[in-house]
C-alpha cells in the first residue's frame, strides 16, 4: 500500500553508474548517461570513490565496537529502569530519570540497525524489499535522533530542578509544572521539531533491463538539503539539543557544587563550634572539650568529606561526560557533506562520533553505581544478590542509625542550611536517595 503513495524516483543514470547497463531500464538514457551525470547524480558521484581503509574502519567500529556499546547500554538501562521504578524511588526527579533511560534505550536499540546498515548496506545500501529501504531512507535516523533529543531534553529538566532544589528551595516546586505533562508534552514537540529530517535522503528504484525485478538505493536529497529552509533547520536543531543543553547543563551542575561546598564549609564551622560551645556552657575541662571534639569529628566529617566528593565527582562526570560525547556529533551535523565522505581521517571522525554519542546514553546507569550508594543498595535489594543482600543491608541499616530515621545525607544537610523552607530536596546529588544524572 506504501508503495503506491510514495513515488519512488527512477534514475537509470545514477543506478547505470552503480551497477553497468545490467541494472538500468532504458538504452536510450545509457547512451546520454555523460549528460545527466552532473544533473542527476548530484554530490553521489563523489561518494562511490571510497578510500580503502574504510571497509576496516567501518568493520571494527560498527562490527565490533558498536555491538559492545549497544549491549552495555541495553543492559544498564534496562537495570536503571527497574530500580527507578522502586517504591523508594518516587520523587519528581525519578520521573525524568525515567524518561530519561527510557529514550536512551530506545535510541540504543534503534543503533542497532543503523550499524548494520553501516557494517552491510554501507551509506548507499541495496535492498530487494521497500519496507527496510524506506526505513533506512526516512525513518533511521529520525527515530535515532529523535530519542537522543528526548533525552537531552529530560537531562536538561532535571538539571533544571536540581539546580532550583539546592540554591533556591524556597521556589514552588515542581518548578516546571506537573513532571507527567512535562515528559508528554516535551516528546511531542521533540518528535515534531525532527519531523523535517524525514525527507532528507530519497530512494532511487533500479529495474533489471531483461526482467521485471529491481533493487532500492538509497540517497541524500541534496535538492532539499541545499534549501535555505534546511540550513537553517540544521543549525537550529544543532543549536536547541547540542549547544544550549551543553551550556546550561554545565554552568547549572558548576553553580550546585559552588553552592554545597559552601554549605559544607558552614556546616563544617557549626560542627567545630558546637561541642567548644558545649563545654563552656556547662562548665567542661578543656580537655575533655578538646577530646569531645575529635570524637564528633571521626564520627561525622569523613563521611560528610566522602558524601562531598561523591557529589563533585558525580556532577562533574556527567558534564564532562555530555561535553565530551555530544560535541563531536554537533561538529558532524554542521560540516557533513557529500564532497567529505570520501576522506578516510572524515570516516574516522564521523564513526567516532557516532558511537561517543552511543556511549554518553549507555554509561548512566554505571555511573549511579559508582558514585551513589543508595543506587546500589536499592539494586541490590531489587535484584536479590545472595552474596552481597547481607553486606549491603547491614551498611543501609548503619547509616540509618548515623543518619537518623531518614538515613539521607542530604536531607540532613538541607535541614542544616535551608531548614526555614521546610522541604525535601529529592533531586540533589544522587546521595542516598536524591540519585541524579
Amino acid at each position: 500500500m506504501i508503495t503506491r503513495l510514495y513515488n519512488t524516483e527512477e534514475d537509470p543514470a545514477y543506478c547505470s553508474f552503480i551497477w553497468g547497463a545490467n541494472l538500468t531500464s532504458s538504452a536510450d538514457v545509457l547512451a546520454n548517461a555523460t549528460s545527466v551525470f552532473n544533473t542527476d547524480l548530484r554530490d553521489d558521484f563523489y561518494r562511490d570513490v571510497e578510500d580503502p581503509r574504510t571497509e576496516s574502519l567501518r568493520e571494527y567500529c560498527y562490527g565490533l565496537v558498536l555491538p559492545i556499546i549497544c549491549a552495555m547500554g541495553i543492559i544498564g538501562n534496562v537495570f536503571n529502569l527497574i530500580v527507578l521504578t522502586r517504591r523508594n524511588m518516587r520523587g519528581t526527579a525519578y520521573i525524568y530519570m525515567r524518561a530519561y533511560s527510557t529514550a536512551a534505550l530506545l535510541a540504543i536499540v534503534f543503533a542497532i540497525p543503523f550499524g548494520i546498515r553501516m557494517l552491510v548496506h554501507k551509506d548507499r545500501g541495496q535492498w530487494e524489499e521497500f519496507g527496510p529501504a524506506f526505513y533506512t531512507a526516512h525513518l533511521e535516523l529520525y527515530l535515532g535522533n529523535g530519542c537522543l533529543g528526548v533525552g537531552v531534553m529530560m537531562l536538561l529538566v532535571l538539571t533544571i530542578e536540581r539546580y532550583v532544589s539546592v540554591c533556591h528551595p524556597g521556589f514552588a516546586r515542581p518548578v516546571m509544572g506537573p513532571p507527567g505533562v512535562v515528559v508528554f508534552f516535551t516528546c511531542l514537540a521533540t518528535v515534531i521539531v525532527y519531523l523535517p529530517s524525514i525527507f532528507r535522503g530519497e530512494l532511487i528504484k533500479c529495474i533489471f533491463g531483461s526482467s521485471d525485478a529491481f533493487v532500492y538505493l538509497r540517497r541524500d536529497n541534496t535538492i532539499y538539503q541545499q534549501t535555505i529552509f534546511y540550513r537553517v533547520y540544521k543549525i537550529m536543531l544543532e543549536v536547541i539539543f547540542k549547544l544550549v543543553p551543553t551550556l546550561v547543563i554545565g554552568g547549572l551542575n558548576m553553580r550546585i557544587m559552588m553552592v554545597y561546598r559552601r554549605t559544607c564549609e558552614r556546616r563544617r564551622q557549626m560542627v567545630l563550634s558546637r561541642p567548644h560551645a558545649h563545654a563552656h556552657g556547662h562548665g567542661h575541662a578543656h580537655g575533655q572539650g578538646h577530646g569531645h571534639s575529635h570524637g564528633y569529628l571521626k564520627d561525622d566529617d569523613p563521611r560528610k568529606f566522602a558524601e562531598e566528593r561523591r557529589l563533585f565527582l558525580l556532577l562533574g562526570s556527567t558534564s564532562i561526560l555530555f561535553l565530551v560525547c555530544v560535541s563531536p556529533m554537533a561538529i558532524l551535523h554542521m560540516t557533513i557533506a557529500s564532497e567529505v565522505y570520501p576522506s578516510f581521517p572524515f570516516q574516522v571522525f564521523r564513526a567516532s562520533a557516532n558511537l561517543l554519542e552511543l556511549i554518553n546514553y549507555s554509561l548512566t546507569f554505571y555511573i549511579y553505581c559508582l558514585f551513589s550508594e543508595d543506587f546500589r543498595n536499592t539494586l541490590v535489594r531489587t535484584i536479590k544478590w545472595p552474596w552481597l543482600k547481607g553486606k549491603c543491608c547491614h551498611q543501609a541499616e548503619h547509616e540509618n542509625t548515623r543518619n537518623g530515621p531518614s538515613g539521607l545525607p542530604m536531607a540532613c544537610f538541607t535541614k542544616v542550611d535551608k531548614g526555614r523552607h521546610k522541604h525535601h530536596i529529592t533531586t540533589t546529588s544522587g546521595l542516598g536517595r536524591s540519585s541524579s544524572i
